[in-house]
């Protein structure tokens, strides 16, 4: 078949085949290759991202269709950006509006402060009392009342205007000003500045510079291609009006390029905001030289406060004074520091233990004890009187014996036991500020106290016996036994020696020898009796003595029983 088709091609066909490859060829193979690359193409990011820039920039010229597509999806985007790094927006806005809330902080403290002023200025005056009624009859604040009153003059709005189409370029207001709509005053003052110059047929210097409106004045200043507009209450000096052509004239020389092409974008006339606020100027009346009463009275009531205020630490100042005098007159309180700090007062120093008590002496001074800060250290006071009162409390004598004080000596004279007089002696070099104790003539009279007790002692018999049998014989020699117990140690404490004589005695009845050997026997029975050998320190001896017949002496039954006796009598050797 192929042979067929080949055989029955003529000759001027293979001819002009030949001849459209030649001619055509480039072309061909051209349509080939776009052909193969149209149903081959590969839309991947890396092609996209070669024709996506000029696309949106193609189709942003031509509607706003892909604005209001892409603008949900980017805010979202930039929401969800923001909760993520919120420091990042921080960043990105902080240059912007750190300087616009500082300087708007700074207008409201000066405006704050300012209408402060002026308030107190005028709050103490007879004036003032009336500027209060006006205030309540018209329901506005004092303050305010005070300000209209008082106020010279005040820019309270500056308007930057495009001089050929009326727009509105910059606006700057006070802060206490009610601001409407800016755009349509911009307008509307435009609109009037047009009517003026029509109607009276003024060339452009010409024009209208000055518009009254009630309480408020409208100056107008005119440049090449804006002009300034403030509204100002009161009446303002000249200087204002050329402290105004300065900043129009400012603006033209830093904006001329931005106000050359306006278009109705006032975008970039932002920064010439802090210009106008520099015209929002204010000024008011100097206060009076006259001073009203009511100051005259604060001031007295101020100098009476103070008077009272001085009077009062001065005596505060003198009952603290006198409270350091009477603590450093007191035995036993040694001050070492005091300081005064505002109302507070700071004492420190040693007490004795047996002082008085600086919070007694300080209720006593009527100074409030919480304002009081004292700190008191223990030390013990060589005063004669604390010598003496410590004494006391560490010996506890008993009161038999009294202590007392000569020099740096303690001294004690009277009676006391043995065994307290062997203490004392211990304790007594305990004591701070003693260099010796002398105690004996408190020895000597204990000596001499047992001595006459037990002389003064005796043991009645039975006519004709010397037993020792009855109640009343035992307690007697109980007694003595005591007592020659306390000798015993008192004669040991002193250092002394005692010999203790044992005298028997007997009646007139019986003859001479037998009374004797009665004597004798009476004597021994008490000396058996005291048991001689429990008491180390004494000597005894016993005797008899003759019958009372052969002495002289008293007679009769109660002298008879008397007799009947055996009696001790004491010898005291003093120590060596």
């Amino acid at each position: 078949m192929a042979q067929s088709s080949k055989a029955g091609t003529t000759p001027d066909d293979l001819d002009y085949a030949e001849l459209r490859n030649l001619l055509l060829a480039p072309e061909q193979t051209r349509l080939e290759q776009l052909k193969e690359r149209v149903e081959h193409i590969d839309l991947n990011a890396h092609n996209l991202s070669r024709v996506l820039p000029d696309a949106i920039a193609l189709r942003g010229e031509n509607d706003q269709q892909l604005t209001h597509v892409l603008t949900p999806h980017v805010s979202e985007a930039l929401g969800v950006s923001v909760r993520r790094q919120p420091q990042m927006i921080v960043e990105a806005i902080a240059p912007i509006m750190m300087p616009a809330i500082r300087q708007a902080i700074a207008n409201a403290l000066r405006s704050m402060v300012q209408s402060l002023n002026q308030t107190i200025e005028h709050s103490l005056s007879i004036q003032s009392v009336r500027w209060r009624i006006e205030a309540l009859r018209t329901g506005k604040p004092f303050a305010e009342i005070v300000l209209l009153h008082t106020l010279r003059y005040r820019v309270e709005q500056v308007f930057l205007i495009h001089a050929q189409t009326g727009l509105l370029l910059a606006h700057a207001a006070g802060d206490s000003v009610a601001v409407q709509d800016q755009t349509l005053v911009s307008g509307m003052l435009s609109a009037i500045r047009s009517f003026v110059q029509d109607s009276f047929g003024g060339t452009p210097d010409e024009a209208l510079n000055t518009l009254q409106v009630g309480e408020l004045t409208v100056w107008i200043e005119q440049g090449p291609v804006a002009i300034l507009a403030a509204v100002i209450r009161g009446t303002p000096p000249e200087s204002l009006r050329v402290q105004l052509q300065d900043t129009l004239d400012r603006i033209h020389a830093e904006r001329s390029e931005a106000l050359t092409r306006f278009t109705g974008d006032a975008a970039a006339f932002s920064s010439v905001t802090p210009l106008l606020e520099e015209c929002l100027r204010a000024q008011f009346e100097s206060p009076r030289r006259g001073v009203a009463p009511m100051t005259w009275l604060l001031a007295l009531a101020a100098l009476l406060a103070m008077a009272w205020w001085g009077f009062s630490a001065y005596q505060e100042r003198q009952r603290w004074q006198t409270y350091l005098t009477r603590v450093a007159a007191e035995p036993g309180l040694v001050v070492t520091a005091s300081e005064t700090e505002g109302s507070r007062y700071r004492l420190s120093g040693l007490r004795d233990p047996l002082a008085a008590d600086p919070a007694v002496l300080l209720q006593e001074t009527g100074i409030d004890a919480g304002r009081v800060e004292a700190k008191w250290q223990p030390y013990y006071a060589l005063d004669a009187a604390f010598i003496l009162k410590r004494a006391g409390f560490v010996l506890a004598p008993p009161s038999t014996a009294r202590l007392s004080l000569d020099g740096k000596g303690l001294a004690v004279e009277g009676t006391a036991p043995a065994d307290w007089i062997r203490q004392s002696r211990i304790l007594a070099r305990t004591l701070p500020g003693i260099d010796k104790y002398d105690d004996q003539r408190l020895v000597s009279r204990s000596l001499g106290e047992l001595r006459r007790q037990l002389t003064e002692a005796s043991i009645l018999f039975e006519p004709g016996s010397s037993r020792l049998a009855s109640p009343d014989q035992l307690h007697t020699v109980r007694r003595i036994s005591e007592m020659l117990r306390q000798l015993d140690d008192m004669a040991r404490v002193a250092g002394a020696g005692a010999t203790v004589s044992i005298v028997g005695q007997t009646d007139v009845l019986g003859g001479a020898d037998t009374n004797r050997r009665l004597s004798e026997h009476r004597a021994q029975a008490v000396l058996d009796a005291i048991q001689p050998a429990s008491f180390p320190a004494l000597m005894f001896e016993t005797k008899g003595i003759p019958s009372s017949a052969e002495q002289e002496g008293p007679t009769g039954a109660g002298a008879s029983q008397q007799h009947r006796r055996a009696s001790l009598d004491v010898a005291i050797q003093p120590a060596r």
